[in-house]
């Protein structure tokens, strides 16, 4: 890869109304090179990469392409000149051919008659190049996201572009659809492709990089080799602030006693997941809607099929196949993101708790007394407002609805407890007392997990933070004061 720049953008400045979304920004791309494009929501990046690609215009500087001063009026003129960007709304239609789809607008034939055979062979040879060897005659439709995008970087390939910009390509893609797309920019990289990588998932850029550029507030901040960075100087330039000492390595953290290991857990949605929850210990697993905790969290009770690895609780492995039943016996409790779903809500309040340990309390049979009895005792543990076990719980506030669904594991206490979204949709005052309701289960030796989607939860209540996006772990740290949510937030 040369040093010298293929594309070089001189002291871009764009305005719109009162609002100056790029003030004199500088940008250079190798032949060869993947450099990546990182900062918050409007700190200007889709602006500066449509103004590459001809939809916007610039109020101020210039731009030279393989040494020539250029300007693109329209995204047809940067094609030509041989820059493409691949947004995240794709073009494909998904009801023709893959072939067809790669040579959208441009089918080899004569006379308007397409060369079907030409066009299925270079298709078919041009993905294998790429590494992708699929039928190229079905229709797209049936072939998952991740081809779709591969087939759009390919015609526009075909197209003549020697720069690809691609905008936040891994939004829409699986875990593993995400590793086949790394594979994708892999391929590319070896091909002399120069590429432009615009996303907001950090763990990606620092695989997928050479350099990356950092934008904040319409203005260039860094340029990093790859090599140079870390999450944390990356989260640091993006914010503005300093929070690279909040970021450590996680280091090892030794309990007496785990109540639970996880142990290269694979599935369909989430890959190669391996931690430990001390007794004692609150880990919270955050990540945005769709990283893969809240099935990793099912996966732990029995409640979602994993492929590979290994669960421990209390020191004793689960065997293979195990279900909600086994979990429960062997030392598990899970409180799920639903109260709805998982809370009888015509249903007393009494009957909610006992019922995962009807067999324990009265061999299925119901003796209403002792179930009311036990059912009290655990209501007053975690102090449910109003207090009156007969009643349905379907007329209790969430939160207290929510101290139900975890009172019910205080009768037989677990080795480990699992909570799922706790306080989702409560007002601050519930959420304090859920959050100390977990803490006490700590402090009384038990080990927590809570999985979550919020990031001021996760930070609330745990000693551990573990971090998922698309499926994988990407960060494990202690908490700590100096910690935030929007430091958490660049992570995925």
């Amino acid at each position: 890869m040369s040093d010298t720049p293929l594309l070089e953008l001189r002291n871009i400045s764009k305005r719109f109304g009162g609002l100056q979304a790029l003030d004199r920004v500088d940008f250079n791309l190798r032949e060869g090179e993947t450099h990546a494009l990182v900062g918050e929501n409007g700190a200007g990046k889709s602006t500066l990469m449509r103004i590459l690609s001809g939809i916007y215009q610039p109020d101020e500087g210039e731009y030279v392409f393989d040494g020539k001063p250029v300007q693109f009026h329209n995204p047809v003129d940067a094609l030509r000149a041989g820059i493409g960007m691949i947004h995240q709304e794709l073009s494909v239609m998904p009801q023709l051919s893959v072939a067809e789809n790669v040579f959208l607008g441009r089918q080899p034939g004569r006379a308007g008659i397409i060369a079907w055979k030409e066009m299925n062979r270079v298709a078919e040879e041009e993905l294998h190049n790429l590494g992708f060897d699929i039928d190229v005659r079905r229709p797209l439709e049936s072939y998952p996201m991740g081809i779709h995008q591969v087939v759009e970087v390919l015609r526009v390939i075909l197209s003549g572009a020697r720069v690809l910009i691609m905008d936040e390509p891994t939004t829409a893609l699986s875990p593993s659809e995400v590793d086949r797309l790394i594979q994708l920019v892999d391929a590319l990289r070896k091909q002399n492709r120069s590429i432009i990588y615009i996303s907001h998932f950090l763990n990606e850029v620092m695989q997928v990089a050479d350099r990356v550029t950092v934008l904040r507030n319409g203005q260039k901040i860094d340029t990093l080799d790859i090599e140079q960075a870390s999450l944390g100087k990356l989260i640091s330039l993006i914010l503005g602030r300093s929070i690279e000492d909040t970021l450590p390595a996680a280091e090892d953290v030794h309990f007496e006693r785990n109540a639970l290991e996880v142990q290269g857990l694979q599935s369909d949605v989430f890959h190669d997941i391996s931690f430990n929850v001390g007794a004692g210990e609150v880990v919270s697993i955050y990540g945005p809607i769709g990283a893969g905790h809240f099935d990793l969290a099912r996966a732990i009770f029995g409640l979602y099929r994993f492929d590979d690895g290994a669960l421990i609780v209390d020191g004793k492995p689960f065997p293979k196949g195990f279900d909600a039943k086994y979990a429960i016996k062997a030392g598990a409790a899970y409180a799920i993101e639903s109260r709805r779903k998982s809370l009888l809500m015509d249903e007393p309040n009494y009957k909610n708790i006992t019922m995962p340990h009807l067999g324990k309390i009265s061999g299925f049979i119901p003796r209403p007394q002792k179930e009311i009895k036990i059912a009290d005792q655990a209501m007053t543990q975690v102090h449910v407002q109003p207090h009156e076990p007969t009643s349905a719980v379907g007329r209790l506030s969430g939160g207290n609805q929510q101290k139900i669904a975890i009172a019910r594991w205080l009768t037989f206490p677990p080795k480990v407890f699992i909570a799922s979204e706790p306080t989702r949709g409560m007002d601050v005052g519930a959420k304090k007392e859920v959050l100390g309701i977990l803490r006490d289960f700590r402090n009384q030796g038990y080990g927590v997990l809570v999985v979550s989607s919020e990031p001021e939860t996760a930070l609330a209540v745990a000693d551990r933070i573990i971090v998922m996006s698309h499926g994988r772990i990407v960060a494990t740290m202690p908490n700590s004061e100096s910690l935030d949510k929007d430091a958490l937030m660049r992570l995925v």
